[in-house]
């Protein structure tokens, strides 16, 4: 009888212990999947203006086929920086500016307009703002000045002086092969300040969902004076089911003023498994579904470089048919654009865990520390790779439970142009716990490898819905092998319409 209460026990230990990973991975994974979902909205409605090919050396410039000589004149200089600038070709933007603001009679306000796209093609958005800025005061006819000082408001995610700009340009009697241009922002700018979000709904199959493993232990226990005798300890054979999965995304941000907004996220998933353990004499029936529900709310500074959150969060799950825990906390999300491909970042996370209902008799409230840090790199138009370390501390009353935990994650990022998309990642995670516990006759360390592979199916979208095929493999090893080794492969065919 007591055998089978402490096996009981030890089963809903692990059903919440190892569960913990499997939200950090889900978490993680749906936290970029609205960055980069609400990025791909917002450029999509973009035009693609492509700079005609061909600028000469020194003073000479091309176009098409035919090549000029550029003299020091003002007659000269003056079209040939509208030109250049046209065809983006920077370098010489900069080098007939400088001999053209030499010339006595130039124009202040196209110096300051060439100056100010230099300093925006340079990521210098303040230098850039504000060299546009004094040239449509110089002249505020000047629509080209006020288009570029649009474009800079664009990308430096000053929203409401990007669109009030913009507007003003619509009516302005722009040429019909300018206006899909400008209807591109805004779209842009009207996708930027919605909610958006998504949602996907699916069947799946877990060949592990209690991660357990069977192990049959056979020892031999001795008890003076009655002598030694063997003992059988045997572990709970893995079960198999099938599932239904959800996905839920949801997202705002509320500009304030300039760089400065109120930001909303919230993020929900959720498995829930036609198999369960039976309940049996000393132990009640256990139903491994759970889903998890995080919602972080407030502020966010974004420009062009740096993007900014600092948000209270508050986390619910539910699993076995009850609330099991409720957190409470705070997370600070840094990212950094280094260059117009690469993005660093810094994550940092401190929430306090209180369990619920009857998981209060298994386990005690625990505080939980992450840091993170984390880079990104697009190859090229179609691929981007991606990585990071983590930290996790948990801090538990009793020693035995309190642990460390150190993760790295590689991953790749890939479109294919045949209509496919295939997003993968490799982790590897390290678990300490602090102190030995006598019970499970060791100080717990586990190793853990974790690859999910997710292939979004775009051809065969219909009516906004994407078919998306998601694999999952964990190996969990540890020095208590009896108790946490265990092997997982999850599958799930999902169906994601995004809003």
């Amino acid at each position: 009888m007591l055998h089978r209460v402490i096996i009981a026990t030890f089963s809903l230990i692990s059903l919440v212990a190892t569960g913990v990973h499997a939200d950090d991975d889900d978490t993680r994974r749906l936290l970029h999947q609205i960055d980069r979902g609400a990025m791909e909205r917002e450029r999509s409605h973009l035009v693609d203006e492509t700079p005609l090919p061909g600028m000469g050396q020194g003073s000479l410039i091309t176009i098409g086929e035919t090549t000029y000589l550029v003299q020091d004149t003002l007659e000269d200089l003056k079209p040939a920086i509208y030109v250049a600038m046209n065809l983006r070709q920077w370098a010489k933007v900069g080098q007939f500016v400088e001999k053209y603001g030499q010339l006595p009679g130039h124009d202040e306000g196209l110096v300051l307009l060439a100056e100010g796209m230099l300093a925006r093609e340079a990521r210098n958005y303040g230098e850039a703002s504000g060299k546009l800025r004094t040239a449509l005061e110089r002249d505020p006819d000047n629509v080209r000045a006020r288009l570029e000082l649009a474009r800079v408001y664009f990308e430096d995610n000053q929203s409401d002086e990007s669109r009030m700009l913009f507007d003003q340009i619509s009516i302005s009697g722009i040429p019909d092969e300018v206006r899909p241009v400008i209807e591109g922002f805004q779209g842009a700018l009207r996708e930027r300040d919605s909610w958006n979000g998504s949602l996907s709904l699916g069947v799946g199959y877990n060949s592990n969902i209690n991660q357990a493993n069977g192990m049959v232990t056979v020892s031999e226990e001795c008890l003076p004076p009655f002598g030694c005798f063997p003992s059988i300890r045997r572990m709970p054979e893995p079960i198999k089911s099938s599932s239904s999965v959800y996905d839920l995304t949801l997202n705002r941000r509320l500009q304030l003023a300039g760089h400065h907004n109120a930001q909303f996220r919230g993020i929900s998933y959720g498995k829930f498994y036609r198999q369960h353990k039976e309940a049996s004499e000393g132990s009640s029936a256990v139903h491994y579904g759970e889903s998890t529900s995080i919602v972080y709310a407030g502020y966010n500074y974004l420009s062009a470089l740096d993007d900014v959150l600092i948000a209270p969060l508050f986390e619910h799950n539910y699993g076995n048919r009850h609330s099991r825990y409720q957190a409470v906390g705070l997370r600070a999300e840094w990212k950094h654009n280094l260059t117009a491909r690469m993005q660093l970042g810094a994550t940092a996370q401190r929430k306090h865990v209180s369990f619920k209902a009857q998981e209060r008799q298994y386990f005690d409230d625990y505080d939980e520390n992450q840091l993170g840090v984390f880079a990104s790199y697009v190859l090229g138009d179609r691929t981007a790779i991606y990585g990071g370390l983590n930290h996790t501390r948990q801090q538990h009353p009793q020693s035995t439970a309190s642990n460390k935990e150190y993760m790295a994650n590689l991953g790749i990022y890939h479109i294919f142009e045949t209509g496919f998309n295939v997003n993968a990642t490799a982790l590897y995670r390290r678990l300490r716990h602090d102190a030995a516990d006598a019970f499970l006759g060791g100080q717990r360390k586990d190793h853990q490898q974790v690859y999910i592979v997710n292939i979004g199916m775009p051809r065969f979208a219909f009516k906004g819905i994407t078919p998306n095929l998601y694999f999952k493999r964990t190996v969990n090893d540890s020095n208590i092998d009896w108790a946490y080794e265990y092997r997982q492969t999850e599958v799930a065919l999902k169906f994601e319409k995004s809003f």
